[in-house]
């Protein structure tokens, strides 16, 4: 993600960042981390399966099934357009629930036709191929919102805002999910 484009997506998710720590899982570069850290005074951990921090903040390379911190021990997770990379989706995402005390904070790349899915496809592999020479996997779980809305719902994650932060056939949407300690159960 470029800075410009990691500046818009601080501008949506800080008002709805809670607590100190945050934890960003698949953070590539770590811009909007840093953001975070720098702007707003949060405490900020990245984690990705490929090293692409270009910040001053800590950064772990995980195996991208288990993340390796305690269970809530985070205030805010956010999984900004990862989990379509992901092999499991759900277990990074069971992940994400386990180490967030309060908050998730996912954004993805949606489609409403098939066309757009495969348009999502084919400019994911090559900008993320571009941008990392090849260490960002490749693209695998492209879905429409309403099956990413279903995922978070039967994991008992409570959606308090959703915002398409781009329109067309590739759209970014925002979810704000609040986790609930019987989330961590359904997981």
């Amino acid at each position: 993600m470029l800075k410009g484009a990691s500046r818009r997506s601080w501008l949506a998710i800080r008002p709805h960042v809670l607590g100190p720590r945050v934890l960003d899982v698949g953070a590539a570069e770590g811009w909007i981390g840093d953001l975070l850290s720098k702007q707003d005074g949060h405490d900020v951990q990245l984690i990705d399966v490929v090293d692409l921090n270009r910040t001053s903040l800590p950064h772990r390379i995980y195996n991208g099934t288990s993340i390796p911190f305690q269970d809530d021990a985070f205030d805010t997770v956010l999984v900004m357009l990862t989990l379509h990379h992901c092999k499991s989706p759900e277990t990074v995402l069971d992940e994400a629930i386990r180490v967030s005390s309060r908050r998730l904070i996912v954004t993805e790349s949606t489609y409403r036709f098939l066309p757009g899915r495969w348009l999502l496809w084919t400019l994911d592999t090559i900008v993320n191929a571009l941008r990392s020479r090849c260490l960002i996997p490749v693209a695998l779980h492209f879905r429409r919102d309403q099956e990413w809305e279903e995922l978070f719902r039967n994991r008992g994650l409570i959606l308090r805002k959703k915002r398409h932060l781009s329109r067309g056939l590739h759209r970014h949407v925002m979810f704000v999910l609040d986790v609930r300690s019987d989330s961590r159960a359904s997981v």
